[in-house]
């Protein structure tokens, strides 16, 4: 990579974060940061982490196979579960990560080394290399810890106040270095309180945030997630989003169509579609078709990417 390449950081996790980098890495413009969240509690990566004491490795496999040069083959062999235990067990990507962390002792030379092999196009830095447990206090005074109880709590309708780590702990400086270089920082798409925000909780990320000169873009989910979000609106995510990262958002990014072909079913797992308020202009929001599988609420890649591609550049001059 050189050093005149526009500078991208991406924050986020899951299933969303992986397929923005997919299409992202195709810009010859770009040099692509990743940073991860790190607070998985759920399948391979939840049980890895209580059996051996290391930071889930799931969602930082996932974006390296995104960025990975032949990432159909690297997904179907490293996400591929070894299935001689009973439930089936853990994936073969998980488990070399396991084992790359016990040879050298750090996560981010694993994640590296694992980078390499790969020759994955760009950096993925967790955003922590401590553990701690992500938690919620919802608008009843409950509390919730572990990013699968937040998940149930949510799609029984309660409400979050705020999310906060237990223990508090310290920013991966890797994550903050490359902060402090972005030209532009990517928020989103993906699961909104258990994959984006969490970002934003170890000790040093928002301030970096804040500090930096970069453009800042939001992606825009799809579809709200549980009866406790069933009333957000897209100036709900952004107001939430602003307050967690520290700073306002340039660009929101945002679909403009609805395929009505499975909102009833989206509706039985208490997912709604995410509405877009009149007051928003067009200076702050760049909206298109990017829903286009009927079949499936997932981002279009090849679009979002196009779009971000333009929206990157239109905010760089």
């Amino acid at each position: 990579m050189t050093s005149d390449k526009i500078k991208v950081v991406c924050f986020g996790g899951g299933t969303g974060l992986p397929a923005l980098l997919s299409g992202l890495k195709k810009n010859p413009f770009f040099e692509i940061s990743a940073i991860v969240t790190m607070f998985d509690t759920g399948g391979s990566s939840g049980e890895l982490k209580d059996k051996f004491g290391i930071l889930p490795p799931g969602d930082v496999l996932k974006c390296i196979l995104a960025l990975s040069r032949n990432e159909k083959v690297t997904r179907e062999i490293f996400l591929k579960r070894i299935i001689d235990t009973n439930p089936p067990g853990h994936t073969g990507g998980n488990i070399l990560l396991l084992g790359l962390e016990k040879v050298y002792g750090s996560l981010t030379t694993a994640v590296n080394a694992l980078g390499e092999i790969l020759s994955a196009s760009g950096k993925v830095c967790p955003v922590t290399l401590d553990k701690s447990t992500l938690c919620a206090e919802f608008s009843d005074g409950s509390v919730l810890k572990g990013e699968t109880l937040i998940d149930i709590g949510l799609f029984e309708g309660k409400k979050i106040n705020k999310l906060f780590l237990n223990p508090n702990i310290k920013a991966n400086p890797g994550a903050l270095m490359a902060i402090k270089k972005a030209d532009i920082l990517v928020f989103g798409p993906g699961s909104f309180y258990t994959s984006l925000l969490p970002n934003f909780l170890p000790q040093g990320v928002k301030e970096a945030v804040r500090k930096s000169k970069a453009k800042v873009i939001y992606v825009c989910n799809l579809l709200t997630e549980g009866y406790g979000m069933k009333d957000y609106r897209m100036d709900t995510f952004v107001k939430i989003v602003e307050s967690y990262a520290g700073r306002k958002i340039d660009k929101v990014i945002a679909n403009s169509h609805i395929p009505r072909k499975r909102l009833n079913d989206y509706a039985w797992e208490r997912k709604y579609p995410i509405k877009m308020p009149r007051k928003f202009t067009k200076a702050k929001v760049v909206a298109a078709k990017l829903w286009t599988d009927p079949d499936l609420a997932r981002h279009d890649q090849e679009r979002l990417s196009h779009l971000i591609d333009r929206t990157v550049f239109e905010l760089l001059g």
